[in-house]
């Protein structure tokens, strides 16, 4: 598989992957969030066969989907027993979370609920991967974050947040 990031002044940012079986994908994020995907045939690179527009909370389902969340193919149960707990949760910070204003270390947030947050996608869209102790969250940010099943509903709980 090759990867390729390319920036679209102006538009936002292209992302192209060609597979093992040599078609292409690309999906050029709009700096207003809007998501375009198109897919391409081996040998013709020039015409897409196919084009998708997704809104942001579209294109996040997708990524769910393909990431896995809603359902493993059998291939995947061997992995899947031992990670079968393992939650990848993006939650956003609504202006109702005591969350608002502070910093990870400040609300000890993995002491508290045993979850880690491994990034932080700010409304400019600025991403923070593993983002450090100090950062504050903002009304409107985007938290990645990994725990079991139950430190999610937990810190959602404990923080009224979003899915």
């Amino acid at each position: 598989m090759k990867f390729k990031e390319t920036d679209l002044p102006g538009i936002g940012k292209k992302f192209s992957i060609i597979t093992s079986e040599d078609y292409k994908v690309a999906i050029i994020v709009h700096i207003t969030g809007k998501r375009e995907m198109f897919i391409f045939e081996p040998d013709d690179y020039d015409d897409a066969i196919c084009d998708v527009v997704l809104s942001e909370e579209e294109a996040n389902q997708l990524a769910s989907v393909l990431m896995g969340a809603f359902y493993k193919p059998e291939q995947e149960n061997i992995k899947e027993v031992l990670i079968e707990n393992l939650a990848i949760e993006w939650l956003k910070v609504p202006e109702s979370s005591t969350l608002v204003g502070k910093s990870i270390k400040e609300e000890n947030i993995r002491r508290k609920t045993g979850i880690t947050i491994i990034a932080i996608i700010k409304q400019n869209r600025e991403t923070i991967i593993n983002p450090s102790p100090d950062v504050k969250l903002e009304v409107g940010d985007t938290i990645v974050v990994v725990g079991s099943r139950e430190q999610v509903e937990k810190f959602v709980k404990m923080y009224n947040l979003k899915y």
